[in-house]
């Protein structure tokens, strides 16, 4: 299938839960990707629910907040960049129904002229490649919040990095381009999460300590790590996000906001 690969590659985030799976970025993309799944005969989640993890999962383990009370089912997220699809599938039931779909809408991506090239049925080069994580119920935790996060997508990270479009960005001081910044609620109503490259870890850790010198908050930075030690996500209190926000977009860095 021909799927011209978007300008916006690099700010659609896979996220996979045990039985569910999480997709964000921009809403063409993502309505794209709920057309794939509903062409294999998989039903998206109608509008975003609270995500299927965040019950059992407290910013902390001596936390006393309760999920289950006064719980609301969805709520208006006002400060988003980015729109979502949610579907009841794990990591290997969502990528294949999203290939089945690719089959099922393969007639679409017929071209106009008999002469045209005619592309074989896949799925679109910018979710194939966009960044993945899963939820890790053991991952260590480097600081004071709960073991158990998100780390980076064995299938994907653990080798060769995968080429991507490489879209207009803030460029860093060495005049290459700025990768985009996830800063979402995905699991609990007390914090977020922080998604970036392995190369710009090291930078934001060193951003949320500066930060803490002034907004005690940072102080509960806490980093996920997988298999190999290397940090597949920093979670923060939410009180922090917008400034974390703010002070990201000052440096250049793209951010994306979920919550």
């Amino acid at each position: 299938m021909f799927d011209a690969q978007s300008s916006d590659a690099q700010r659609v985030y896979v996220f996979h839960g045990t039985d569910s799976t999480q997709v964000l970025g921009p809403g063409p993309l993502m309505a794209r990707v709920r057309a794939l799944l509903t062409a294999a005969g998989t039903s998206p989640a109608p509008e975003p629910p609270l995500h299927p993890d965040i019950a059992p999962r407290p910013f902390t383990s001596e936390s006393l907040q309760d999920p289950r009370a006064d719980r609301v089912e969805s709520w208006e997220r006002q400060r988003s960049t980015v729109s979502e699809v949610s579907v009841e599938a794990g990591a290997q039931l969502f990528w294949d129904r999203v290939n089945a779909g690719s089959w099922a809408t393969w007639r679409e991506q017929w071209p106009d002229s008999p002469d045209g090239t005619l592309y074989p049925p896949s799925a679109p080069d910018w979710l194939v490649s966009a960044p993945r994580w899963e939820l890790d119920p053991l991952a260590p935790a480097l600081g004071p919040a709960a073991s158990g996060g998100w780390v980076r997508s064995p299938s994907q990270s653990w080798g060769e990095p995968k080429p991507l479009a490489a879209p207009a960005r803030a460029a860093r001081s060495d005049g290459s381009p700025r990768h985009a910044i996830g800063l979402f609620q995905l699991t609990d109503l007390e914090s977020f999460w922080v998604f970036a490259p392995e190369e710009d870890v090291a930078d934001l850790v060193a951003r949320c300590e500066a930060l803490a010198e002034d907004h005690p908050a940072f102080s509960w930075l806490t980093g996920y790590f997988d298999a190999r030690d290397v940090a597949g996500s920093l979670r923060l209190p939410v009180e922090c996000l917008p400034l974390l926000e703010a002070d990201l977009t000052a440096a250049g860095f793209p951010v994306d906001t979920w919550w």
